[in-house]
């Protein structure tokens, strides 16, 4: 390869740093896809070239950036080691990884349901855990619940907003079907991706509502599943399955799993606005012809900050303060039914406090529209040891 012709780019990737028996920082790259055959670490030099790998840059475009930051000169060889040991691990977007994605995704389509029971606990642990937090939640009375808004973090840091969404959602009348619309954290595509695959969980097994996915394609004109193993792994709509089936006691209800893109990331946000207008344009007139017991849940995070994120400085609770006001902020435009102000907020700030769950959040409330939005619980799950926080909110959307 020339050194004027650029080299692919990095994958999206979940990068966490550690310190190796030296004590040097080093970076572990983990594949959430779960496509990679083994995983990889690189040191805090390797790192600033993974900065680098974007499609566009050149070895030479490396080697300068390099320098500047270093102060000293890193060899062509050197930078094309780290790319071998990346495409063997299939963690560039290349050729060679788009062949073992269609490998996969054969393989997840084939297979008789979405099961990734083996991450979970048995049955009875879960149902005892789901069932624990569910009682601490207090209901907001709703004539006609349209839509909640809940947590996609791990069940006990997002107990406390699972609890009033999910206590207002069992308060309503029972649903037939509840349209899931979860955050697409590092998946491949840029627009929404649903599923057709049932989702088989420690509880049982839930159907998907295949007809209705079809119907909304027909509306939309455009395919919803072609990237849809980027579900296989995805949590943010699995946890609000768990916690429907809870709910339901052995009703049987469908789902409808969405995962979508996040409209602040990068200069493609446009579109990917525009495609999320698409979308809760199609839900809304869809629902409007289908009204039969349909609810929307948006499985959504907030704020993720501290220095596991990526900030520099360590976390302290004057911090987290500010990051309460600032998704305060947020909460309340959404509370007030101005999601373009709310998307618009994130950009000015370049979503600093990386909010990853604005494209559920804005399809949600475009998908109801003219239904109130109110806003019962914002919670932060901090951990200063850890240097992890994440913040979450639950509201009921009707009336």
């Amino acid at each position: 390869m020339a050194n004027d012709e650029a080299l692919p780019a990095l994958r999206p990737l979940e990068i966490t740093p550690f310190r190796n028996a030296q004590n040097e920082v080093h970076f572990a790259l983990q594949d959430r896809l779960d496509i990679s055959p083994a995983p990889v670490a690189v040191s805090a030099a390797g790192y600033f070239i993974l900065s680098c790998l974007n499609g566009e840059h050149t070895r030479l475009d490396i080697q300068t950036a390099f320098a500047r930051r270093f102060g000293q000169m890193i060899r062509a060889a050197q930078i094309d080691e780290l790319v071998r040991v990346l495409d063997e691990a299939l963690l560039l977007d290349n050729e060679r990884f788009v062949r073992a994605y269609a490998e996969r995704r054969d393989v997840y389509l084939a297979a008789p349901a979405r099961d990734n029971r083996a991450g979970w606990p048995s049955a009875t642990a879960l149902r005892e855990q789901l069932t624990g937090i569910l009682a601490d939640g207090i209901a907001a009375p709703t004539e006609d619940l349209r839509g909640i808004i809940a947590p996609h973090l791990d069940n006990e840091r997002g107990a406390p907003c699972y609890a009033d969404a999910y206590a207002t959602l069992a308060a309503a009348p029972p649903a037939d079907r509840y349209v899931v619309l979860g955050t697409n954290h590092f998946g491949r595509a840029a627009s929404a991706v649903a599923t057709r695959q049932d989702f088989q969980t420690p509880l049982g097994l839930v159907p998907t509502d295949r007809d209705f996915i079809n119907l909304l394609e027909q509306r939309l004109g455009l395919p919803l599943c072609e990237y849809e193993l980027d579900h296989a792994v995805e949590h943010s709509i699995e946890l609000q399955v768990h916690l429907l089936q809870v709910c339901a006691s052995g009703r049987p209800f469908q789902i409808v799993p969405i995962l979508c893109p996040d409209p602040c990331l990068d200069l493609a946000a446009g579109d990917a606005q525009r495609g999320l207008d698409g979308l809760g344009a199609g839900l809304a007139g869809l629902l409007a012809e289908t009204r039969e017991g349909t609810i929307i849940i948006a499985g959504a995070d907030l704020s993720h900050v501290g220095q596991r994120f990526g900030d520099e400085e360590p976390t302290t609770q004057e911090f987290m303060d500010g990051v309460a006001r600032h998704d305060r902020h947020l909460t309340s435009l959404l509370g007030d039914r101005q999601e373009r102000a709310f998307l618009d907020a994130l950009r000015a700030t370049s979503n600093h406090t990386r909010v990853c769950s604005a494209g559920c959040l804005y399809t949600t409330l475009r998908a109801l529209p003219d239904q109130p939005c109110r806003i019962l619980g914002y919670h932060q799950a901090a951990n200063f040891e850890a240097e992890t926080n994440v913040t979450c909110m639950a509201a009921a959307i009707g009336r």
